[in-house]
């Protein structure tokens, strides 16, 4: 097995037994990541560790047998030409080249390598696009565009209150207080208080009719309706039973003797003795950006995401003169220099407000 391949497998699974150098240094993928480089837990998710695993095992494919040491920085750079393609951006340049840098920081911990090559190689220059942003009239098609009353609900509650996929998922019903028009969120460790308005309140007690407990926004799966299977000489009925989500499965005759007429009248009539209603969770962030995406296509904006609305709302703010400073704290952001992109974004009239503002832009007053 060559030394890339073997290293890598060390890397990837946490195994003491591939080479003494790394044996010595102990150092599984979230064991390194936790106590060696000091990284946040966020980062032992499987998600960063399988994509930086994946650019190693390219390096491995690329290089080959080449020893570790052999590695120079022009070497990391022609191996990020080679991977790389016309629809690469900066963004994914970084990612590569941040996945090997820590690997060979990997390596060099465990005494493998004298050098960490990656870090003689200098990435583009980060680059700050603005957001995305709705007008107020896409805003008002998009609520118009919401169908049901979950989903006129959750378009009229995220643009009125800015908050995030997170916190919409978490919301409790509890939480809402209807007679001063606010809630507590929670994203990142940190609760805040949001606000919301009139059209949103209707919205809100539409949807949630009676219910004053539980998640505000709930899963919309269908209620199953079981199956009737004909399986080998047998006519089954299956289905699932809630809380639990147990399958059972109940004979029903034998075709044979039993047509499929009989038999469906047979498993009908099972269909209303049995619970077939399953508990209703929180709706997923999958849904949520589902909910957004759908409604994009049906108002001719695509590739709508929720923070896209979010990004409206902050913006829509500052237009109509609100400070910098409630913005950040209707946001939850933990610095103000976040919250400043926005004011990029407004167009203000700089003329008019010097002649309006300065002391002596108007025939020299003072």
């Amino acid at each position: 097995m060559p030394l890339w391949v073997a290293t890598v497998c060390c890397w990837i699974k946490g195994c003491r037994s591939v080479t003494p150098a790394v044996a010595r240094s102990r150092t599984s993928w979230k064991w390194w990541n936790v106590t060696t480089l000091g990284l946040s837990a966020k980062d032992t998710l499987p998600t960063p560790a399988n994509c930086n695993c994946s650019v190693a095992r390219e390096a491995c494919r690329y290089f080959g047998r080449k020893p570790f040491r052999s590695v120079a920085p022009l070497d990391i750079s022609d191996f990020l030409q080679h991977v790389s393609t016309l629809r690469w951006t900066a963004d994914r340049y970084r990612f590569y080249l941040t996945a090997l840098r820590s690997f060979f920081e990997f390596l060099y911990l465990g005494g493998v390598i004298d050098s960490i090559p990656p870090r003689f190689v200098r990435g583009p220059l980060q680059t700050h696009r603005l957001p995305r942003v709705l007008t107020q009239n896409q805003v008002q098609k998009l609520i118009e565009a919401a169908t049901t009353p979950r989903d006129r609900a959750l378009v009229e509650f995220m643009y009125a209150t800015g908050c995030r996929v997170g916190e919409a998922h978490q919301a409790r019903v509890e939480d809402i207080d209807f007679r001063h028009r606010k809630t507590i969120v929670g994203s990142k460790g940190r609760d805040r208080t949001v606000y919301f308005g009139q059209p949103a309140a209707y919205a809100l007690k539409f949807y949630l009719g009676s219910r004053r407990t539980g998640p505000l926004f709930l899963d919309d799966i269908p209620i199953q309706q079981g199956f009737l299977v004909r399986s080998g000489r047998v006519w089954q009925a299956r289905w699932r039973e809630y809380p639990g989500r147990i399958n059972r499965t109940k004979y029903l005759g034998n075709p044979a003797k039993m047509p499929y007429r009989v038999a469906n009248a047979k498993f009908l009539r099972l269909m209303k003795k049995v619970n077939l209603n399953r508990e209703r969770h929180a709706i997923s962030r999958w849904a949520i950006q589902q909910v957004f995406r759908n409604l994009g296509e049906r108002i001719g904006i695509k590739t709508l995401c929720p923070r896209i609305l979010r990004h409206s709302f902050a913006t829509h703010l500052l237009e109509n003169g609100a400070n910098i400073r409630v913005i950040q704290a209707l946001m939850g952001h933990a610095r103000v220099d976040t919250t400043q992109i926005y004011a990029s974004l407004v167009n203000i009239d700089v003329a008019l407000a010097f002649r309006n503002s300065h002391p002596r832009a108007l025939g020299g007053r003072i």
